[in-house]
């Protein structure tokens, strides 16, 4: 195998509900189950989307070792010499990747832990399961379709929350989340609650155009491959029916999804699904391919739905248990922001030395450093908006960093060598000794070569292999 394309998703397994004493499905069960999974899913993906065809790929499921496959209208067989050529160990419960296998091109699951775990006698139509599988969907259809989209090729995408993190921008996506479900579960109150949702939206872009103009691409990306997802799900789910009875079940299946997902909001959450709900209502109210190709041309589903819409002011409401819930789950903010606050600063003074090194965020990890959410991050440098990380542990050279905040730079000509560049400001005791760097520090430790110079009165040391 060659040309082999490795993603890594960040997944929170979806375990199915097992009784007491009931059997385990068995690797090979649990193969057997997703690969035809895949296979009905591959035959309607060009129906699905223009340009997403995955009827010609080789889908294949790999676990402890084992790897099950099922090439293109064939049987399913185990081949364990694709993991020769394969390296996705990560040591998340979840990898996705996309290598050639016998000259096709395929689509692999990888299960690094048995923490995922069904009983013997999960179907293919089971929630859980739907829920579970369809990721491998929506990471293909990032891989296999969204790579020929001009708009994503051309344009920078970024990842993560913008800074300076925003509570009420977060409310303001959880209401138009909430609005656009509300279209479509009550369809006599649709014309209501779609004003509502261009009320919701158009608030959201006046307290953060940075966002808006941050999150666009991911938006465009995230939003259109959750779609596919849950379509996908409703499809099987409504074979042999009428296309009444598929509008029916997707209904159904897409208020189940959402309950058992439990989605309260969050930056990672809103561009996957205000993008699914609006491109499911667009699905009701105009054509299919129509819509479909304007986003693929950079138009939003949020936009192409809401954009003739009057916002409605909805009705004021009490504090609600679901605003409480969001609070909870970004009590991070406080500590997160001042940490990137922080960071910026740094940056900006000249009175604090710069390490420039060659961007380390490919090969990185994160971890949490006390109240602080280690992740990406969207900031402001010099006119543009730009990457920063909190809580990334990485090595460059002899150096170590765990969890001193970064700053990637996405070209600067003050080192020679090094164009994509990751900056750290060393606002914390160092040492030099002739052409190294020396730190003893608990978020960075070790050794580093540099060349040093002066520019515009600010130290630079510019790493060196």
């Amino acid at each position: 195998m060659k040309n082999i394309m490795v993603v890594i998703l960040w997944f929170l397994g979806v375990s199915a509900a097992i009784p007491a004493l009931a059997d385990k499905a068995s690797p090979e069960q649990l193969a057997r189950l997703y690969l035809d999974y895949m296979t009905q899913s591959s035959r309607q993906s060009e129906v699905l989307w223009p340009g997403f065809r995955l009827e010609d790929k080789v889908h294949l499921f790999s676990y402890g070792g084992n790897v099950w496959l099922r090439q293109p209208g064939g049987e399913i067989i185990q081949d364990n010499s694709v993991l020769e050529s394969v390296n996705l160990h990560s040591g998340l419960s979840v990898n996705f990747g996309f290598p050639q296998y016998q000259g096709l091109p395929g689509v692999l699951i990888q299960l690094e832990a048995p923490t995922i775990q069904f009983a013997a006698d999960t179907k293919i139509t089971d929630l859980s399961f739907l829920v579970w599988a369809g990721n491998s969907l929506h990471e293909a259809f990032h891989f296999y379709a969204q790579s020929e989209w001009q708009i994503l090729e051309e344009g920078r995408r970024y990842e993560g929350e913008v800074f300076p993190l925003n509570f009420d921008a977060r409310y303001y996506r959880l209401q138009l989340f909430n609005a656009l479900m509300m279209a479509l579960i009550q369809p006599e109150q649709q014309s209501v609650q779609l004003g509502y949702a261009a009320h919701w939206l158009q608030l959201w872009r006046q307290i953060a155009p940075n966002e808006d103009r941050a999150g666009y691409l991911n938006d465009l990306a995230e939003g259109s491959a959750k779609y596919i997802e849950l379509v996908v799900g409703a499809r099987l789910l409504s074979q042999n029916q009428s296309y009444l009875g598929y509008q029916k079940l997707l209904l159904q299946y897409v208020h189940d999804y959402y309950q058992q997902q439990k989605m309260l909001g969050g930056w990672t959450a809103e561009a996957e699904n205000i993008g699914a709900i609006a491109g499911i209502l667009l699905d009701i109210n105009q054509d299919p391919y129509v819509w479909k190709e304007s986003v693929m041309s950079g138009m939003l589903a949020v936009d192409l739905l809401l954009n003739s819409v009057k916002p409605i002011v909805p009705p004021v409401e009490k504090q609600s248990a679901q605003k409480k819930s969001l609070q909870n789950m970004l009590a991070y903010y406080p500590a997160t922001d001042q940490k990137l606050a922080q960071l910026l600063r740094d940056i900006q003074d000249p009175k604090v030395p710069l390490l420039v090194m060659p961007s380390v965020s490919d090969s990185s990890s994160f971890i949490d450093v006390g109240d602080v959410r280690s992740g990406f991050y969207v900031v402001p440098y010099q006119g543009e908006m730009t990457q920063a990380y909190l809580g990334m542990s990485s090595q460059f050279s002899n150096l170590n960093v765990n969890g001193s905040p970064l700053l990637d730079v996405p070209l600067q000509n003050y080192c020679e060598g090094i164009e994509a560049a990751t900056l750290l400001p060393l606002a914390f005791p160092f040492q030099r000794e002739g052409q190294y760097l020396v730190f003893n520090e608990l978020e960075i430790h070790g050794t580093i070569r540099v060349s040093a110079s002066v520019v515009e009165g600010r130290t630079l040391y510019c790493a060196m292999n």
